[in-house]
This record gives structure tokens, C-alpha cells and sequence, in this order.
């Protein structure tokens, strides 16, 4: 007895019979009994000549083998066969008869007393009925005492960004280029964004290699300890978006600043979401002298609360030195003293407290700020517009802390502006 889970086509399998010259054929499914679908595995694209199905490498669960099922396919059925398809979906407790099935598909084949898997192609479905879901291929389990529907899922002409166009400023974004510095917890988070958000390249840089310490909070798994994050990052972003370049940069930003000043010159933003003061503050000096936007994140107070800050090389707003300058003489904590000694074995450095997700969190809202500084600078989308330059967020806040890092509920957000240039600093005044 056949059950009635999804069944999944590829583009192979939906090409071989749009193109085939024949009304109908035979069909070879695969069961995969342990999650339970069918997939398609051979058509018959002409009496006689079976054509097996291509499965892409990267659909492993696919690929699977299981317990074989014959079939059918059918075309040239009329548009209330697929819209049928459409309703009965929606009446899971619905059913048609066979005689009433094959009143309106007379070609479907009696299966006797076996269960039938068909499935009906109809490519004149006209842009009405798609607008109201109905689509092109749909599924049916056939029987004596009654048809049901089976959700067929196709996979789409087009995987990946490229799905979002129209609704997303696809082009735009494939076009732009970040240079992020820092592929740890909160950079991994970042760079994984960037790529979700279409950026068409993205910078990795940073000399430090994956440890089985990091596997907690990164985005990397255990197969890529030992490698250096850079380049295990863009292993892993180019295997799931291979439109867009990521490349690994496996240097230290403060100790090789002259291998970094040509990177900073030549990209569209810079992000920087290293451990410790002194990669912030070159990463913010040198922005300013590309005049470059950059935008910074990072956790504070053991993660208590997290910071993303961004900076634009302009007379209104100054760097990283000028807030700090600002903070202090306004009687807040100095936020990055603690930061002097990164996590890390707990001797040498001072262990890393937050939880993985709020890390993910702050790399998350860096790159939309990023991304959100892209589209209205370089293309005047302004529908992008954040609220100010200065975020502050609540992730384990205690709210005995100084202003404005006085948050005291979990998910807060708020967000300040920055100071001006201070009269002497050298990095806004050179």
C-alpha cells in the first residue's frame, strides 16, 4: 500500500517530459522510506525509450535509494485538472471517485487493484490560475476506491538569490564588495548574512585558525578545526552561494595593515568584528583614511550587551576614538577594557560568556546595517534607512551598568548618534 507524501521532481525529470513528443508515458519512483516521499527516477520520453532522471550531486537525501514504484505521466490534460489538484490540496479530507477522475482525465490508466502514482502536465495554464497557485505538474494517487492529490514539489528553474528577483535589489547587491575583518562567532554570523543578502563579494580576512573551542558559537562545524576560518568560511559560503566571491585573506589586520590599506581602498564597506581594541581601532583608523564606511560589532560586559556602531567619513560624524573620547568623559564604563584579553584558554586570555545566538545576533543586525548603508548610499534606497549610527543591544543586560549601556531587558535595542570629529584626533583630522 502506497502512502501519500510529497513527491519531488527536478528539472531533469519536469524537462523529459515537456519535451517529450509523446501524450503520455511510463514513470520510475523511488520511495525513500525513511523520510517518507517519492521522488522520480525515470520517464519514458517515447514508447519504449526510458530516461533516467539526473539527481544533482548536492541533493544527497535525493539521491538515496529505496523500493521502486511504476507510474504514469500524462499531458495535454485541460486546466481544471491542475486547478482540481489545486482545491483537493486544500480539502486534505477530500476525495474524487475513479469514475469521476477519468470523466475528466479519460487516459488515466485503470490501476486494477494496485495503486498508481500519475502525474498530469498542462503548460497552458494561463497567468490567472497561477496567480491562484495552480501550476503546470501535479501528482495524484490513483486507486479503485478513490484519487487523492500528492503535493509534487519542483524544484525551481532558479536556486538561490536569484528566487528573490523582483522583491529584492538582487542586482544591485551582486555589484557591491565588503572587505570583514574578524571571522569569528560574530563574523562567521556576518559573513553568512552578507551572503544570504546577495552581496556579490565579500572580503574574509583574518590569521587565525578554527579550534574545537570555537565549534560552540561559530557557524563552522567540527570539519573545518584546524583550518583557518578564513578559508573555511569561504569554502563554505561559495558551496552554498556559488554566484558570489568570497575571498580568504589569512592575515592579522593590525601586524599586516599594508597588505589591508588596498583591500579598504577598494571596497564599498568595511566591517569589522575582531576580538580585542587594537584590530577596532586600526580597522576604524584605516576606514576613515580610504574614506570608506565601516561598521563595527562586538559584545561588551561578558555579554551582557552587545555594540554595532558605524562609521561614515564625513565632518558630521566622528571614529571610534571620538566615542570613546565621548563615553568617557561622560562617566560611562570603558567599554573595551576588558576586551584587551580575548577569549580564549582563560590564562592568557578572558573566556568568551556569551551565548552563541546572541553572538549570531549582533554579526546578524552588523551586516543589515551594512547592508542597509550599501543600498542607500550607493543607490538611494532609502526604504533602507536604519534609525541612527550607534546600536546598543540587550542580550544578558543586568541594568546596573552606565549609560547608555543601562539596558535592562533582553532583545532591546537602542540606538545614538556619534560625536563629532574631536578637534586633535589624528585619525579624522590628519
Amino acid at each position: 500500500m502506497i502512502s501519500s507524501p510529497d513527491i519531488f521532481m527536478t528539472q531533469d525529470a519536469a524537462a523529459k517530459i515537456a519535451a517529450s513528443s509523446s501524450d503520455h508515458g511510463k514513470l520510475s519512483f523511488i520511495h525513500n522510506v525513511a523520510e517518507d516521499f517519492y521522488r522520480i527516477n525515470v520517464v519514458e520520453i517515447g514508447p519504449g525509450v526510458r530516461s533516467p532522471v539526473v539527481i544533482p550531486p548536492p541533493y544527497e537525501v535525493l539521491r538515496w535509494d529505496g523500493i521502486g514504484y511504476e507510474g504514469h505521466w500524462l499531458k495535454r490534460v485541460s486546466d481544471y485538472v491542475n486547478l482540481m489538484h489545486r482545491d483537493l490540496l486544500q480539502r486534505p479530507t477530500q476525495s474524487l471517485s475513479l469514475d469521476e477522475f477519468r470523466s475528466h482525465v479519460p487516459e488515466a490508466v485503470d490501476p486494477g487493484s494496485q495503486t498508481g502514482l500519475l502525474i498530469t502536465y498542462d503548460s497552458n495554464i494561463s497567468e490567472e490560475l497561477r496567480e491562484f497557485g495552480v501550476t503546470e505538474y501535479a501528482g495524484w494517487l490513483v486507486q479503485r476506491e478513490g484519487v487523492r492529490p500528492i503535493d509534487l514539489v519542483l524544484e525551481p528553474a532558479e536556486i538561490g538569490i536569484q528566487q528573490l528577483a523582483g522583491l529584492w535589489p538582487i542586482s544591485e547587491l551582486a555589484l557591491a564588495s565588503v572587505a570583514l575583518v574578524g571571522c569569528g562567532s560574530i563574523g562567521g554570523a556576518a559573513a553568512e548574512a552578507l551572503a544570504r543578502f546577495g552581496v556579490g563579494t565579500v572580503h574574509l580576512i583574518d590569521p587565525d585558525r578554527l579550534r574545537w573551542h570555537n565549534i560552540l558559537r561559530h557557524i563552522l562545524g567540527p570539519e573545518s578545526v584546524g583550518s583557518h576560518k578564513a578559508s573555511a568560511l569561504s569554502r563554505e559560503l561559495t558551496k552554498r552561494w556559488p554566484g558570489q566571491d568570497f575571498r580568504a585573506h589569512k592575515v592579522d589586520v593590525v601586524t599586516s595593515a599594508h597588505e589591508i590599506r588596498p583591500i579598504f581602498g577598494d571596497v564599498d564597506l568595511i566591517i569589522c568584528t575582531a576580538d580585542g581594541i587594537a584590530a577596532r581601532r586600526v580597522v576604524s583608523h584605516l576606514a576613515r583614511r580610504a574614506r570608506t564606511p565601516a561598521v563595527l560589532a562586538c559584545v561588551l560586559d561578558n555579554g551582557a550587551v552587545g555594540e554595532v556602531i558605524r562609521f561614515r567619513p564625513t565632518p558630521t560624524f566622528g571614529c571610534l576614538l571620538c566615542l570613546r573620547a565621548e563615553l568617557e568623559s561622560s562617566g560611562s564604563i570603558d567599554a573595551e577594557a576588558i576586551q584587551e584579553l580575548d577569549y580564549g584558554t582563560g590564562q592568557v586570555h578572558l573566556p568568551m560568556t556569551a551565548v552563541p545566538p546572541d553572538l549570531h545576533f549582533v554579526g546578524a543586525l552588523a551586516a543589515k546595517v551594512a547592508v542597509a548603508t550599501l543600498l542607500e548610499s550607493l543607490h538611494g534606497d532609502h526604504t533602507q534607512r536604519v534609525p541612527n549610527e550607534y546600536a546598543i543591544l540587550g542580550l544578558r543586560p543586568s541594568g546596573d551598568l552606565a549609560p547608555p549601556f543601562d539596558l535592562d531587558r533582553a532583545g532591546s535595542i537602542t540606538w545614538r548618534s556619534l560625536p563629532a570629529p574631536r578637534a586633535k584626533c589624528p585619525t579624522c583630522n590628519p
